[in-house]
């Protein structure tokens, strides 16, 4: 009984002022070099604050040439995203994430890296369409035994974001 009640104070949380939502959009990576590619991606967005969200990523597909990865429920990226309340059905928000990414196949690497951007939502009744860019991954790499790569691809990314009620 006391698991029950736990479970229906933890979903009254999420649920009410502050809530859950699922989004589903497409990304352009890499935006500046020859290297671009599209990506899929799927994330949960949980408001904890009026202000302030966390977003975790629950799908990502790599459309491009080397892609060799699907990332499925591992929310290996996380996002901060600091909303600036505006009176309107337009709400922009400050994007600030970290990355992480370990492969135990034959080079043995390792990724991780921060993010940061911009973005913007508007709520159409049921469901927001959102845009967003920004430098992603100011990534640090390590393969075997060789160190750290900088880099600081620009992405842009479209979607939508659905409410769900708990």
């Amino acid at each position: 009984m006391k698991k029950l009640f736990a479970i229906a104070i933890a979903a009254s949380m999420l649920s009410g002022l502050y809530g859950l939502s699922l989004g589903l959009g497409a990304s352009y990576e890499s935006v500046e070099d020859s290297t671009r590619y599209l990506c899929i991606k799927g994330d949960a967005r949980i408001a904890i604050l009026p202000v302030l969200d966390v977003r975790g990523e629950l799908l990502l597909v790599p459309l491009g040439e080397n892609a060799k990865a699907i990332n499925f429920g591992t929310f290996a990226g996380s996002d901060l995203l600091i909303k600036f309340p505006m009176p309107a059905a337009f709400q922009p928000y400050l994007i600030l994430g970290v990355w992480f990414n370990m492969s135990l196949e034959d080079d043995d690497s390792m990724y991780l890296g921060l993010k940061a951007g911009l973005g913007a939502e508007y709520g159409f009744g049921g469901f927001n369409a959102y845009l967003e860019g920004g430098l992603n991954r100011f990534t640090y790499t390590k393969v075997g035994d060789l160190d750290s790569e900088t880099a600081n691809p620009i992405y842009v990314q479209v979607g939508l974001t659905f409410p769900i009620e708990l």
